[in-house]
């Protein structure tokens, strides 16, 4: 099992993920990211036409691993 902890990105700020989640390996944490981020986006309301979250995801050691990005545009 592996350790990473999911730094949340809003376009200003960043809420650091001090506890994490362990996974058995990437492909199953970047799919638990992905699916955390669809949650969140529908949990919020977006502020004019765009919203866009990123987890910036680090491991055990504290080094970048990898980023998952979702975005919402709305055009009129």
């Amino acid at each position: 099992m592996k350790r990473f902890y999911f730094d949340l990105f809003d376009g200003s700020d960043v809420s650091r993920d001090e506890v994490g989640t362990t996974f058995d390996d990437h492909k199953q944490a970047q799919n638990a990211a992905a699916e955390s981020l669809l949650e969140i986006m529908r949990s919020r309301r977006t502020k004019g036409d765009a919203s866009e979250l990123v987890f910036l995801v680090r491991d055990a050691s504290d080094m970048a691993a990898f980023a998952v990005r979702l975005s919402l545009v709305v055009s009129t």
